[in-house]
């Protein structure tokens, strides 16, 4: 379970910016308490929704969290080192500084706190603490190729570091920019298995690329009984009974006739020896609202947002069974407003321990029927200094009110791109007619 990222010097953020979810603790916030993943004495959230103008950072954090997920679990791949992926803010003036990312999560009921400092693809710094009995203890502090760790309680790192004459260990059998945590995590060591394990959760989707998902949906819907069920109770509010999906061969050389002896005697041995390739045929039964008569049609030919939510329910059923944490990027486009809150709703109602942060603009979101005030954030970009700032809703002082879109659109949390005059605006109009 994520509890918080935060980072610096990543992209277009500069200073250190962190999103929590971890779920306030004032009475005023106290709502809504099946949005909460309870554990022990502290509350956590499972979901969170970002706003954000255009280019103010809400891709860039959701990337961000993608390469700290690749550094740790792909590091060892001799074929690309991932840490040169990280760049850091481009408009910073002086030394390159490092970029850093840190990560707080509990992983097989255990608190962590992992961090990385990447400069010029290699690794500067790397951290690693927990939580035994409500205080955090080091487990290793790594600079460059020098450690110094736990060895009562993290005696997983002994074989891996010789120590020296100055006191300071020296890691074995681990490069410049891979993971002492990756390293350590394929000999099955406890505390670096659960970090890596943690990271095997996280799973990042394109709200705008769902039909990359819509294979592994189908081929659920065929294999899972249990996951066609749960789809088509899902599926109900859409009229949707059924789906059915059928394997048909396409054999084009079946299709060709000639009468020529020799041609047809080289077609026969083809058709033998040639793989029969398959097209994937998908057609839902629907029943016709305030009917009982049902309708069967192809997929293709129900709406866009439909076939969004039906390609996205194989990562959610995933998600929902191997309490995974899901990050999507443009989540709410081809979606109406009332369908994006019956996706939260459903997430609210299904997830144990499974969280979901997602990147949105329909402002019609901000309602505290369906989030608390912890659970919507914003990414602004400061204009002058380009830096992207994260805060949350929560951050701000005010009443508790059933929608925020208003206040959010007059620029009171800022996060958007506000015009300074109506004469600018209409300066603008008048330009694009002129040209």
């Amino acid at each position: 379970m994520l509890i918080n990222f935060s980072l610096e010097n990543i992209s277009s953020f500069k200073t250190s910016q962190n999103i929590s979810m971890e779920a306030s603790n004032l009475k005023k916030d106290a709502f809504l308490d099946e949005n909460l993943i309870k554990n022990k004495d502290k509350n956590y959230v499972k979901t969170a929704v970002i706003y954000g103008a255009n280019a103010s950072g809400k891709t860039n954090l959701i990337k961000s969290i993608d390469k700290l997920k690749k550094i740790v679990l792909s590091s060892q791949d001799l074929k690309h080192n991932f840490t040169t992926d990280v760049t850091p803010f481009l408009l910073a003036i002086g030394d390159v500084q490092p970029s850093v990312f840190e990560i707080i999560f509990i992983e097989n009921d255990i608190k962590y706190r992992y961090g990385l400092s990447i400069s010029l693809g290699k690794i500067e710094e790397e951290w690693l603490y927990f939580n035994e009995n409500i205080r955090e203890t080091s487990l290793f502090y790594r600079e460059q190729q020098n450690i110094e760790f736990n060895k009562s309680s993290f005696d997983e790192a002994n074989i891996f570091v010789e120590e020296s004459s100055s006191g300071i260990g020296v890691i074995k059998r681990t490069s410049a920019h891979t993971p002492f945590v990756s390293v350590l995590a394929a000999f099955e060591s406890l505390h670096s298995t659960n970090v890596v394990n943690f990271f095997k959760k996280i799973h990042i989707l394109s709200g705008i690329a769902d039909n990359n998902f819509r294979d592994y949906t189908f081929d659920l819907i065929v294999k899972d009984s249990k996951f066609k069920k749960w789809a088509l109770e899902v599926l109900k509010d859409f009229y949707i009974e059924d789906i059915n999906i059928s394997e048909n061969p396409v054999n084009d050389l079946e299709h060709i006739k000639t009468d020529n002896e020799d041609l047809n005697n080289l077609l026969e041995s083809l058709r033998k020896v040639a793989t029969v390739a398959t097209t994937t045929t998908v057609e839902i039964v629907k029943r016709i609202p305030y009917t009982e008569d049902r309708i069967s049609f192809p997929l293709e030919l129900e709406s866009s947002g439909t076939q969004k939510i039906l390609n996205l329910l194989g990562p959610f059923y995933d998600t929902f069974q191997k309490g995974n944490i899901l990050l999507i990027d443009e989540f709410d486009s081809k979606f109406h407003t009332l369908l994006s809150k019956e996706i939260f709703k459903l997430f609210h109602r299904h997830s144990k321990k499974s969280q979901m942060i997602v990147n949105v603009q329909d402002t019609n979101l901000m309602d505290t029927n369906i989030f608390r005030r912890d659970q919507i954030w914003f990414i602004h970009k400061d204009p002058i200094e380009q830096n992207s700032q994260i805060y949350s809703l929560a951050d701000y002082k005010n009443h508790i009110k059933e929608s925020y879109s208003q206040d959010y659109l007059n620029g009171d949390f800022d996060a958007i791109p506000l015009f300074n005059s109506i004469k600018m605006v209409e300066e603008l109009m008048e330009g694009n007619q002129d040209g």
